[in-house]
Formats: structure tokens, C-alpha cells, sequence
């Protein structure tokens, strides 16, 4: 799995005009009916959950579409561990947070 990584994507009208050769454009598509997106940046294409990617890039979004929708045990197992890392990250912050109150 890969994290990605959380850059800002707001930009005024003047920054976008005047770096207009140098922006990169981000598409993003809810999946229905699950925990996944499809983002599509420079012509490709791949699925995330939350912050982690969960398939490789593809030339379209249909394709990713598809292999999102088919569960199978190593899609189970992706999820499960996703879920489990952000179980872990909020833990750890819930405790820093207790610590800082106690302070």
C-alpha cells in the first residue's frame, strides 16, 4: 500500500493564470456504494480509500472502477489493514490530545 501524500490544491485565479504550464489537474470520482475514489491525475488513473492507494494506475477510470467493485481476499485484506492503520493513527492522537488536557 501507498500513502499519499495531502498537498494543497486551492489557488487563487491569479496563481492558476500565471502558472498555468505548471499546474497539474486532479480529478476526483466517488465510487457509489463504497469507501473508494478514483483519481485521475495526468491521463491516469487509480483507486484510493481515505489516503492510501489501493490499485496501480490505469488508462481509465472504468478500469479502476472495475477492479474496485471486484472483492476479492486481497481487496479484504487492503481494506482491513487500511482500517487498522487509521484505528492506530487515531489512537495515537486521542492520547496526545489526553496528554496535552492533563498538561
Amino acid at each position: 500500500m501507498e500513502t499519499l501524500t495531502k498537498e494543497s490544491t486551492s489557488m487563487n485565479a491569479e496563481e492558476v493564470s500565471n502558472n498555468v504550464s505548471g499546474t497539474e489537474l486532479v480529478e476526483r470520482y466517488q465510487v457509489p456504494n463504497s469507501p473508494f475514489t478514483v483519481i485521475k491525475v495526468e491521463g491516469k488513473n487509480f483507486g484510493v480509500m481515505g489516503e492510501y492507494r489501493v490499485t496501480e494506475e490505469m488508462n481509465s477510470r472504468g478500469e479502476v472502477e472495475d477492479e474496485l467493485k471486484c472483492i476479492t481476499w486481497n481487496r479484504i485484506i487492503q481494506v482491513m489493514m487500511i482500517l487498522e492503520e487509521i484505528r492506530k493513527k487515531d489512537k495515537n492522537f486521542n492520547k496526545k490530545v489526553k496528554e496535552q488536557l492533563n498538561k
